[in-house]
């Protein structure tokens, strides 16, 4: 199946597509949402822009797309963005990384249904610490939201390892938040996969003392494109 990814850069969007690439679907285009407010209700905000980076290293035509960030307002403004790209790319499914978030996942099965193609959400409904455990085994991200009672200024750009996944895990259980992040508790950053393989240059922690904090990407590079990494030499 051709298939579009709604893409953020972060672990879940990017393993999901892994996912759906070893189930035999053909990802034909990436689609990134960029709110306008950092409180979207539906969207990833955080260096959302970088995840450019990740299009130009696997060779994927990828759309940034603006949407106002105001609730339900964005998801209409995202399908009329979608309308013109799934015709163009002949797409026949939309894949996400939603893992529990009810509210993403309806909106998008509808926005899917209006568009005449098949959602498909390789991680839906699956144990959340087996997810992170599994990505952490298959990919190297940075935290770039910390944004739960339990995570601080140390998580801040740290590189999630099998053993940080398995501290995020023993603190989810401790102060109640979803181990994945689900409900924005945490945001990251894809910087190796068996895709490609980033490296951030320049990095900037803001902690506020209302317990909350994020990393701003200021600069980084892609280090190997899809092509070497798969052995073949770029186009």
């Amino acid at each position: 199946m051709r298939v579009a990814v709604l893409y953020t850069g972060g672990k879940d969007s990017h393993y999901s597509m892994l996912k759906a690439m070893e189930e035999g679907h053909q990802v034909v285009c990436l689609v990134t949402a960029a709110s306008r407010r950092s409180d979207s209700y539906m969207f990833h905000t955080v260096n959302i822009r970088w995840s450019l980076l990740h299009g130009e290293a696997m060779g994927i035509p990828q759309y940034l797309v603006e949407v106002s960030g105001e609730k339900e307002q964005e998801v209409e403004e995202l399908y009329q963005a979608l309308r013109p790209i799934a015709e163009r790319h002949g797409v026949e499914g939309i894949v996400t990384g939603a893992v529990a978030s009810r509210y993403q996942k309806a909106r998008v099965d509808a926005l899917a249904e209006r568009l005449g193609v098949k959602h498909i959400a390789p991680l839906w409904g699956r144990d959340q610490a087996e997810v992170l455990r599994e990505e952490a085994a298959r990919l190297r991200f940075v935290i770039t939201a910390a944004m739960a009672m339990g995570l601080g200024p140390r998580h801040l750009g740290l590189t999630v390892t099998p053993e940080v996944a398995e501290e995020i895990i023993a603190l989810s259980g401790r102060y109640g938040f979803s181990p994945v992040g689900e409900g924005g508790e945490y945001e990251t950053y894809v910087v190796e996969s068996p895709l490609f393989s980033i490296e951030i240059l320049e990095g900037e922690p803001h902690w506020h003392p209302a317990g909350w904090g994020y990393y701003l990407i200021k600069n980084a590079r892609v280090k190997r494109y899809k092509e070497e990494i798969l052995g073949r030499q770029p186009r």
